[in-house]
């Protein structure tokens, strides 16, 4: 007869069991001994990204201010640059103003005639009013003429032109009106 000892496959049963259950148990614990180095490494790794945007940031942050004081000191620069091409400006136009006032009345004084004088002259923005007096209109007349055969003075015209008495001396009295050119 044959004797079957069903103890022993139980037992070969649950030590099969319990030793497929342990390797899962090991294998567990390797997979989560795994995963949990690999979370830690990759927090470790973002820990280190993080600390590096925020070094990063830091130094952006300090060049920002530095450039946006440099930005004010240009700004600063412009708007200084801009007052003094302003003033050699207003410079320019007095010293052109300047000389304005001494090539009317030399080319004035050229111009005029004996027996003819001058009593006032008014410039505005290059327009001419001048009144004077002569002893003849035809004086007058010689003094229009050279003034127009001026390079610089256009459009001349005789505004009036009167005669008085002066005493016994008969006198003529005028006004004229022209543009200066510069």
């Amino acid at each position: 007869m044959i004797k079957i000892n069903l103890l022993a496959t139980q037992k070969t049963k649950r030590a099969k069991k319990r030793i497929a259950v342990e390797s899962q148990l090991v294998w567990l614990g390797l997979l989560s001994v795994v995963l949990i180095l690999g979370w830690f490494l990759g927090w470790r790794t973002l820990d280190r990204k993080v600390q590096v945007l925020r070094a990063q940031e830091s130094r952006l942050s300090e060049e920002l201010t530095s450039l946006k004081a440099q930005v004010k000191v240009v700004e600063n620069f412009e708007a200084n640059k801009k007052i003094v091409q302003d003033k050699i400006a207003v410079i320019q136009a007095l010293r052109k103003k300047q000389s304005m006032p001494v090539s009317l009345l030399n080319e004035i004084s050229q111009r005029l005639p004996d027996r003819v004088w001058l009593v006032s002259l008014n410039e505005k923005a290059g327009n001419i009013e001048l009144s004077g007096g002569a002893t003849t209109n035809s004086e007058i007349v010689d003094f229009i003429n050279n003034l127009k055969a001026a390079p610089d003075f256009h459009n001349v015209q005789i505004l009036e032109s009167r005669q008085k008495k002066e005493g016994e001396i008969t006198v003529y009295s005028f006004r004229l009106k022209w543009t200066f050119l510069i």
